[in-house]
């Protein structure tokens, strides 16, 4: 029996780019788990670029009363923007000094050959760039860093704090732990009752498949986070603007003490509340620095967080706001890296996978898109070295949008 033939080299190019997208699409753990932005927050261009950004709708959030009589507290519809960043680039070049796919059976070699180690190596690498870039965005956190052992009370206080910020309670909620976490977990579940075929994963796979409230995967991409080298500072300045996402500190280490993006700490007095009745809940809010920071000459630094702080109308989350004086407690010691697992519901964080601009003149290029990922292949003649040139890119975004939806479970 003859081999089917291509016509065209594009025609394989485009094969080629439809296998890659569909293998970076299995492939990718955490990222199949999230939102995917919405086609029509970036559809009708003719592909982008690195660098550009697009902007996602949020839901409006409204408050209620309890009278009919509406005439001076109507609410204006104000859906929130959130910029999603096209900053996530993965690609690999290849050299190659023949491409010839004058059958299927060469073409299907070379994707098994090539594209999918290739693919492989980009998928890992998005997913390592989407965690970073989720975890340093999580400010809820549970359990003790750095002697965490994942037993049911530990997962249940992440579920509990999910709960709490009104994240949904459906099949959509991922507890995400890399291999020694996850074997802690298993060891600390062996005497307890559970279904029989979750008990088979754990003794034939060794993990946990789901319980607690979470569907459990395991990783070992998860984001490592190191916290500065002072964990003993206070509030020096009261803050007093609705929205504000700076605290001014004070009591660092002169001039050498840092505190880096990514640490979680709490101040004392400043309460989460019910995000709809607005009580007072029995945890004190926890914030996320987004920027590294070093003291001045005085001890003193101006800190970045997440989230903003309201204490009043239908944004807010906490019952007052920090207050000169007000010790602050990181999570974690000083100088100390902390592996950082993720409970989390779908909807926490929304990623996108975009076209790309693509030249008008080269040998080929295609790109394809398989549910919602698309990758871009492009061969042509390198004059700098007289070589044929193949690579493959993706562009991508990615942004946590309801980052209350989340929680850290450090190890």
């Amino acid at each position: 029996m003859v081999a089917n033939t291509f016509m065209t080299v594009n025609e394989a190019a485009g094969v080629i780019a439809e296998a890659a997208a569909t293998m970076l699409e299995n492939e990718m753990g955490f990222c199949k788990t999230i939102a995917r932005a919405d086609e029509s927050d970036f559809d009708g261009k003719n592909g982008y670029s690195a660098g550009q950004t697009i902007y996602i709708n949020k839901p409006p959030r409204f408050t209620t009363q309890n009278s009919f009589d509406i005439t001076s507290t109507k609410q204006d519809i104000v859906e929130e923007k959130v910029a999603l960043p096209l900053d996530i680039i993965s690609t690999i070049g290849l050299s190659t000094d023949s491409l010839e796919f004058a059958y299927e059976i060469q073409l299907k070699n070379y994707i098994k050959r090539v594209i999918k180690p290739a693919v492989s190596r980009i998928a890992q690498d998005v997913e390592v760039t989407m965690l970073q870039k989720a975890t340093k965005a999580t400010y809820n956190s549970v359990g003790t860093a750095g002697s965490n052992t994942f037993d049911p009370a530990t997962i249940l206080a992440a579920r509990a704090r999910l709960t709490k910020g009104t994240t949904p309670i459906d099949d959509n909620r991922y507890l995400l732990l890399e291999s020694v976490a996850m074997g802690e977990a298993v060891n600390a579940r062996k005497g307890l009752l559970q279904d029989s075929s979750e008990i088979a994963k754990q003794y034939k796979k060794g993990f946990v498949g789901v319980a607690d409230g979470f569907k459990w995967m395991e990783s070992e991409l998860l984001h490592s986070h190191t916290n500065g080298n002072d964990v003993v500072f206070e509030v020096r300045t009261t803050v007093s603007t609705q929205g504000s996402t700076s605290l001014v500190v004070e009591a660092l280490t002169t001039t050498t003490g840092t505190v880096k993006a990514g640490t979680v700490f709490t101040v004392a007095g400043v309460y989460a509340v019910n995000p709809i009745t607005k009580v007072q809940q029995d945890h004190l809010q926890q914030f996320v620095v987004t920027a590294d920071v070093t003291a001045d000459g005085s001890g003193y630094a101006t800190l970045t967080v997440s989230p903003a702080m309201y204490t009043t109308g239908a944004l807010q989350n906490i019952s007052g706001f920090p207050t000169d004086g007000n010790a602050i407690t990181p999570v974690g010691s000083a100088s100390t890296a902390y592996t950082q697992g993720l409970a989390y519901h779908k909807d926490a964080f929304r990623m996108v996978s975009v076209p790309l601009i693509m030249p008008q003149k080269a040998e080929f290029a295609e790109q394809r898109t398989v549910n919602g990922i698309t990758v871009a292949i492009i061969r042509d003649f390198d004059i700098n070295t007289r070589s044929m040139i193949t690579r493959l890119d993706f562009l991508g975004g990615f942004v946590a949008d309801r980052p209350e939806f989340a929680c850290r479970l450090p190890k």
